[in-house]
């Protein structure tokens, strides 16, 4: 809510060409590595959900989450299960007050194809002389993201993210920045470095020792992707 309140002030208050969202995220994808910076093509809420009892049955066009299955013996689970709903999106060139459903959420492919253009871009590795990745971060584009109002820090949820939605980033505020630019019909792209592994590590989670250094590498995409859509639109 606060994202997408604050996008829409500076849409109304600004004049804006367009919206470049960036930050830290979870990875949520294994063939992805902390320190790696993807830009998705396609962003999700998936903390829109009906909570329903055990007994009633699911009915959900996109996913589902049965409780139950994570029990350990397996068994009944009075937490029951969960489904996951569509935005109601509104846009100033649809029919007025009206919304249709939306899952995924594009960001602009102008800008994809822009961002693309960056792969191979040097990334920071290292922290310090002494804390380093075990591999050269890369820029990934084009993948899929999520965002909640919940920091993921859970294997079996964020597995459950990735094989169901396959999403590879998770996020709390990028669906609602993409979203509310869309609405407006303003440009958008989302770039994350990714600082953790949404709880996928067997310790600590990593992001008070890699937050910063994924921070980092994001804005060094960010730098270089604004340049170079300074450089294709003159």
């Amino acid at each position: 809510m606060n994202a997408a309140a604050a996008t829409q002030q500076m849409l109304d208050l600004f004049d804006i060409l367009g919206i470049v969202h960036f930050g830290i995220a979870g990875n949520a994808n294994n063939s992805l590595s902390i320190g790696d910076v993807t830009i998705p093509q396609q962003f999700s809420h998936t903390g829109i959900w009906d909570w329903l009892n055990s007994n009633r049955s699911l009915n959900y066009d996109e996913a589902s989450l049965d409780f139950k299955r994570y029990n350990v013996p397996r068994g009944d689970n009075l937490l029951g299960h969960i489904g996951f709903r569509y935005e109601q999106f509104f846009s100033e060139y649809g029919k007025a007050n009206t919304a249709r459903r939306l899952f995924w959420a594009n960001t602009t492919r102008q800008w994809l194809q822009v961002a693309a253009n960056l792969k191979g871009i040097k990334l920071n590795q290292c922290l310090n002389s002494s804390v380093c990745l075990p591999q050269k971060p890369q820029l990934v584009v084009g993948l899929r993201g999520s965002t909640a109002n919940i920091f993921v820090d859970n294997a079996a949820y964020r597995d459950f993210l990735f094989q169901t939605f396959r999403v590879s980033s998770v996020d709390m505020e990028s669906s609602a920045v993409v979203m509310t630019s869309l609405s407006n019909g303003f440009p958008v792209i989302v770039i994350r470095g990714l600082s953790d592994l949404a709880g996928g590590q067997s310790g600590h989670n990593s992001i008070d020792t890699f937050g910063s250094l994924a921070a980092i590498n994001a804005c060094k995409v960010v730098v270089q992707f604004i340049k170079q859509l300074h450089h294709d639109t003159r």
